[in-house]
């Protein structure tokens, strides 16, 4: 399953939550009849869709079953998740963060960097952290550094900018 968002409050006392977006696609929730919420895919339940709306930058739900603020309380900082057939595919060039994690990284002449630990998503361009034994660089995600994403594969090729891999 792949997480969509996570609730970041109740909204008015008839069950309604907020939801923080971790998709740049809000209009997705208004095609999705259920989504599994919970604090990791594992122990998430899923709960029926009844309604939906866009404010500022999250989406309110009414989830089935969540009929008081209580009860939206009780579900704050969970995860929302769908499934994996559910998800908008990224435009070309884009990558769901799930599958840049675990990438080795290697250069263009071959040599092995390491591998992708973290995705630092900034407000000029995310940040892809590569782990190199006990080393860590800071990959900017852009398409002069980034030649290649093979997913398939699971390998990313890069052209290190001078002074990058030190």
């Amino acid at each position: 399953m792949i997480a969509v968002g996570r609730i970041t409050k109740s909204v008015g006392i008839k069950g309604e939550v907020r939801v923080a977006m971790l998709t740049e696609s809000p209009e997705r929730f208004s095609k999705l009849k259920s989504v599994w919420c919970g604090t990791d895919e594992t122990t998430a339940i899923r709960f029926p869709i009844l309604s939906m709306r866009i404010e500022q930058s999250a989406v309110v739900l009414k989830l089935k079953e969540i009929d008081s603020r209580t009860l939206a309380d009780e579900h704050r900082g969970e995860y929302l998740f769908v499934e994996a057939k559910d998800t908008v595919a990224p435009a070309r060039g884009s990558y769901f963060i799930h599958d840049i994690i675990g990438m080795k990284v290697v250069t263009e002449a071959g040599e092995e960097v390491g591998s992708v630990r973290d995705v630092m998503e900034l407000p000029a361009n995310d940040v892809w952290v590569v782990n190199s034994g006990s080393k860590e660089f800071l990959i900017p995600a852009i398409k002069e550094v980034i030649r290649l994403v093979d997913l398939t594969g699971r390998r990313v090729v890069i052209r290190p900018l001078e002074g990058m891999l030190e």
